[in-house]
């Protein structure tokens, strides 16, 4: 029996452009909490986020595991805190200052800010953001801060730039153009492990859902791993099951598929 349920935001709850959950899926999420299963949102997003952009629109969750599961925290506080050692952040810094072509938002304990934005970055950010817009700041407003990701717009193979220079951190890809670092560990699935047993629960009685590459540790390490039909073929064969894409209600047709709604 399945007592917890762990889904990615966007792309998964919710399509990357449009700004809230469908009907259907709130409704869904709302009933799964009532018949006593563990409704857990597991996203790259930050707490600012979320709230900034209401990106929840009055959906409740047992737990939320923001920053790729660096930062869980439920109603009774915080209980997984991680965030990119500072020599690591120090050193993102001199790879930006390097390479000055590169758009990398920087996300923290007191918000989140971008390096410097033109068309393109404008247009990108208003594919994930409503308002398309983050304070513009120089990198080295980072340092001091409790950074828990480095987000540059980069596509793949570029990592590299960074990741010989933060060896405290690593690469999870959410987006062609788009990767986060965070600090190295297993990702989301480290927040599923404390989560789970912050609740007494086995990973056999949880389900993820999810469409990006970090998303694959969370599918991995669940009883059943769900992968969105808008998911990369890589997330697809990493998943015990495919559902249909994100706007087709996936997630909905899923839950109806294992039987945790009629």
């Amino acid at each position: 029996m399945m007592k917890a349920a762990f889904f990615d935001m966007d792309g998964t709850l919710k399509a990357y452009n449009e700004p809230v959950m469908s009907e259907e899926v709130r409704r869904d999420l709302a009933e799964l909490r009532r018949r006593g299963v563990k409704v857990i949102l597991a996203t790259g997003r930050s707490r600012h986020d979320l709230k900034n952009f209401d990106m929840l629109c009055g959906v409740e969750f047992d737990a939320y595991l923001t920053f790729n599961g660096n930062c869980c925290y439920d109603d009774d506080g915080v209980y997984r805190n991680f965030c990119v050692p500072r020599e690591d952040v120090e050193a993102a810094c001199r790879v930006l200052r390097a390479h000055p072509e590169i758009h990398a938002v920087m996300q923290g304990e007191n918000g989140n800010f971008i390096n410097w934005v033109d068309d393109w970055t404008e247009e990108f950010l208003r594919f994930f953001t409503p308002d398309g817009r983050y304070p513009i700041r120089e990198p080295e407003a980072a340092i001091g801060e409790r950074i828990y990701q480095v987000v540059p717009f980069i596509p793949a193979g570029m990592e590299e730039l960074f990741l010989p220079h933060m060896p405290g951190c690593m690469a999870t890809r959410w987006h062609e153009k788009a990767t986060d670092i965070i600090p190295k560990g297993d990702g989301k699935a480290d927040g599923v492990r404390a989560t789970l047993e912050r609740y007494g629960l086995r990973p056999e009685e949880a389900i993820a859902f999810g469409d990006g590459e970090n998303d694959m540790s969370m599918l991995a390490i669940c009883g059943i791993g769900v992968a969105m039909g808008n998911a990369g073929q890589k997330v697809k064969d990493s998943a015990d099951y495919v559902t249909l894409g994100v706007r087709e209600n996936g997630v909905s047709h899923a839950l109806r598929h294992f039987g945790l709604l009629d």
